[in-house]
């Protein structure tokens, strides 16, 4: 099991310059206007988070964001930096066309979560899992039972398996913290991205009304919670450009404090 960056005393953000945060500040926030504050300051990287490829395999970095908040697309957008990318949510959508898997959605929740070809009904099958009611939770439970373990495998092997020829392995999972996958990574970073861009990203990408993207984040961690569990904060609120250079940047750091 991977080594989790222990947990300091947070300080609220300082959102008019996105600089870094101080020595005891569990989240740091990232800006490459000012990044140069911090090299300046005399306290480096690895005093806080020693890069874990230095002793093991390929270091393992969890992304966090709200729903529709763009992460998936900031971390593609970064140049320069080999990674290996685990989908978690493309792997839990391939997972549904799975024999063993349909079987036991089809025994939790009938006939009614299949089409008439036999694949699995995905709009009513989240009809049943998200919302805030008992019934919506329990079949979630269920949901997630029938399918996060062969996720949790799917994510193992390919952390097992990553070439040692790219620089860091990234875990792209929409339910990163409820899965309990952050125990694989050695960081975490929380893409912030405000709530009426992801509104609007939603409705255009997805058809979805605020009403769909409220009810979807009731099932997950809150937007507080997960920034809170996060390592470092990359500002999504401008041009998906600026939120990579800032990705680019935390991972260049930290990748830099080690080789392997």
């Amino acid at each position: 099991m991977r080594r989790r960056i222990p947990s300091a005393k947070s300080t609220p953000p300082h959102r008019s310059s996105h600089s870094f945060a101080t020595a005891n500040s569990k989240r740091t926030h990232f800006d490459v206007s000012t990044s140069h504050k911090f090299f300046r300051s005399g306290f480096a990287l690895t005093d806080r988070f020693p890069n874990p490829a230095a002793s093991r395999q390929t270091p393992v970095v969890g992304i966090l964001g709200g729903v529709g908040s763009g992460k998936s697309s900031v971390i593609r957008q970064v140049t320069g930096i080999q990674f290996h990318i685990i989908d978690a949510d493309r792997t839990g959508h391939e997972l549904l066309d799975n024999p063993e898997i349909q079987t036991a959605l089809r025994s939790r929740f009938g006939d009614d979560v299949f089409k008439h070809d036999g694949a699995v009904d995905r709009s009513q099958l989240a009809k049943r899992v998200f919302g805030d009611s008992p019934e919506h939770e329990e079949s979630r439970l269920a949901l997630n039972e029938i399918i996060h373990p062969a996720i949790r495998r799917n994510i193992n092997t390919e952390i097992d398996s990553a070439s040692r020829d790219v620089d860091a392995v990234i875990l792209d999972a929409a339910l990163l913290l409820e899965g309990g996958w952050d125990a694989k990574c050695d960081w975490l970073i929380f893409v912030d991205t405000p709530l009426a861009i992801r509104q609007e990203r939603v409705r255009d990408n997805r058809g979805w009304s605020a009403e769909e993207l409220a009810k979807r984040e009731a099932s997950q961690w809150s937007i507080e919670a997960k920034k809170e569990r996060a390592d470092f904060v990359v500002d999504n609120s401008g041009s998906i450009d600026h939120a990579a250079a800032q990705m680019k940047h935390v991972l260049s750091s930290l990748l830099s404090t080690g080789s392997r």
